[in-house]
C-alpha cells in the first residue's frame, strides 16, 4: 500500500500530496546526490539547459563510472554488481589514486 505524505501551507490554506522518499534509492542509484543537483539546477534556472551543463556533464561522468564499475564486478562474477553503500567510497578512493594521468 502506498502512503502519502499530507503537507500544509498556511498562507493559501493549500495542501500537497507528495509520495515519500524511496527508502532504496540511495541503494540503487550511486548518482542520486549528482541527479538531485540537476534537478535543483534545473528548477533555479527555469529549465535552461545551457545553465547547467556542468551539472549535467557530473552526472554523466558519474553514471558512466558506476557502469563501469558494474561491468567490471560482473565479469568478475561478483556480486552484487553495484556495490553497497559502504563500499562505495573505497572504490572511488581506489579508482581516483590510480586513475591515468593522477590524482
Amino acid at each position: 500500500m502506498t502512503k502519502f505524505i499530507l503537507t500544509f501551507v498556511d498562507k493559501n490554506h493549500l495542501f500537497y500530496l507528495t509520495m515519500p522518499a524511496n527508502p532504496d534509492a540511495e541503494k540503487n542509484n550511486p548518482c542520486l546526490r549528482e541527479q538531485d543537483l540537476v534537478h535543483k539546477c534545473l528548477n533555479k534556472n527555469n529549465y535552461d539547459n545551457g545553465l547547467c551543463e556542468l551539472y549535467f556533464s557530473n552526472y554523466k561522468n558519474c553514471k558512466d563510472f558506476w557502469y563501469r564499475v558494474q561491468r567490471e564486478r560482473r565479469a568478475k562474477g561478483l556480486y552484487p554488481y553495484l556495490p553497497d553503500l559502504a563500499d562505495r567510497a573505497r572504490i572511488k578512493q581506489e579508482y581516483m589514486a590510480t586513475k591515468p594521468g593522477g590524482a
